[in-house]
């Protein structure tokens, strides 16, 4: 009896690592034949079996894949089947014979660096976490948070989290846009011939070849709201750079900076000359929602699903709201003035988060 227990339990074992070998065996024609078709696609000069591609010229391609790589409807690979393509793709070198470990060694770091950044991005947008979905970043939410002094140009923590909103709202769809990477002269502020500011995505495209070309288009734009300059993304980008210290207005400066432990709101800098980090950056708005007791699970993936446009009735209520934060915060640092400077303690702890 022990002996056919043993034999049914070697069968299966048999037949279970038969299916693993099939399904690795698909995985590795899938992840082929879709680099391929991309290859195709974006390079059709390109026409070697890809085991014969130089190391140099193989980690540019792979980098462009990760980067730039749609499904047959158009929308994105989920963060672990980019990651599958790439385990795939190397059973495929190795089973040729290739020199070089596209998961491992350094001569693969830019594509290495752009998957893992293209990851980051996936899952900063909702991929990859269906079983904990978020809920939408409401209008009403938004008026919450302003009311509250947590989307304002008028307190350090109010601005940042204000820019930041805008920055994502704006150029979130742009591939290679992330917070925790963004510089400052990732976004740049233009004026068009008629005198219209506006900010534009200026960040480099990871995926490109050509690694020093950058984005432009009126697809990476936001416009000035010269009917409405209180709510204006614009006048908010200017009042951060104002804020900011000299010395962070360089074009590799990180955009988002920690706010200082205390703060003079009558002073002119309110940041430090520090990153804020990405335990910070990852839970701006999981922070905000909680500060201003709003229900539901809210997470940064909660402003891609939120509605960007807003009806002429929204526009007025946000005005309002903005106007009476204006006047809140004249009457608040004259109240002060006789007394001293009005000094405010950062929410953000530069010294408690992690970079």
């Amino acid at each position: 009896m022990q002996k056919a227990e043993r034999a049914d339990q070697d069968e299966r074992a048999a037949e279970l690592s038969r299916e693993q070998n099939e399904k690795t065996i698909r995985s590795t024609q899938t992840a082929l034949r879709n680099f391929r078709e991309f290859l195709i696609s974006k390079y059709p000069s390109e026409t070697r079996e890809i085991y014969v591609i130089p190391c140099k010229e193989l980690d540019a391609y792979l980098a462009s894949f990760f980067v730039d790589a749609r499904q047959k409807d158009g929308s994105e690979y989920e963060p672990n089947s980019l990651a599958n393509y790439q385990c795939g793709l190397e059973r495929y070198l190795k089973e040729h014979r290739y020199g070089y470990s596209i998961t491992r060694d350094k001569e693969f770091k830019r594509s290495q660096e752009a998957l893992k950044q293209k990851q980051i991005e996936l899952r900063c947008k909702g991929k990859g976490n269906k079983p904990h979905k978020s809920m939408k970043l409401t209008f009403a939410d938004e008026l919450i948070l302003r009311k509250r002094g947590l989307l304002s140009r008028y307190n350090p923590e109010g601005l940042l989290n204000l820019v930041w909103l805008n920055n994502t709202k704006a150029f979130g769809h742009c591939t290679g846009f992330h917070g925790s990477t963004l510089k400052w002269g990732d976004i740049r502020l233009r004026v068009t011939e008629t005198g219209l500011e506006y900010l534009e995505w200026m960040g480099q495209d990871t995926g490109d070849l050509n690694a020093k070309t950058k984005r432009g288009g009126t697809d990476s734009r936001v416009y000035a709201t010269q009917h409405a300059p209180q709510t204006c993304p614009v006048q908010d980008y200017k009042e951060y750079a104002q804020r900011r210290p000299p010395a962070m207005r360089y074009e590799d400066a990180p955009f988002y900076l920690s706010i200082k432990p205390v703060v003079n709101l009558a002073a002119l800098h309110w940041y430090n000359c520090q990153a804020l980090g990405k335990n910070k950056l990852a839970k701006m708005v999981k922070t905000m929602c909680e500060k201003g007791n709003i229900p539901g699970r809210k997470t940064n993936f909660s402003v891609y699903q939120s509605c960007s446009t807003l009806s002429e009735a929204q526009s007025n209520q946000l005005v309002l709201i903005c106007n009476n934060l204006s006047q809140q915060a004249a009457q608040s640092v004259a109240g002060h003035s006789n007394s001293g400077n009005f000094i405010v303690s950062a929410s953000y702890d530069s010294s408690s988060d992690t970079a």
